[in-house]
């Protein structure tokens, strides 16, 4: 339970981001999770529940992005 409410607290400190830095993150995200998935296809990868983890954190990055509220 604990974890959903760090998610909820992120969500929030995402939504109240600014669009730039949004953004910054999400190419930071994007690079970490394809160096993951060379990782992974090499069989070095550690963590591999961290590329689940990746891909969910970039598709609530693009959510939050795409509201017709944060654009307006």
């Amino acid at each position: 339970m604990a974890e959903t409410t760090g998610q909820k607290q992120a969500v929030s400190e995402l939504r109240s981001m600014p669009e730039a830095e949004l953004r910054r993150r999400l190419t930071e995200r994007h690079a970490e999770l394809a160096t993951l998935r060379v990782k992974a296809r090499q069989g070095a990868l550690e963590q591999p529940h961290r590329i689940r983890l990746l891909k969910r954190e970039i598709a609530q990055m693009l959510t939050i992005a795409n509201t017709p509220a944060r654009s307006a």
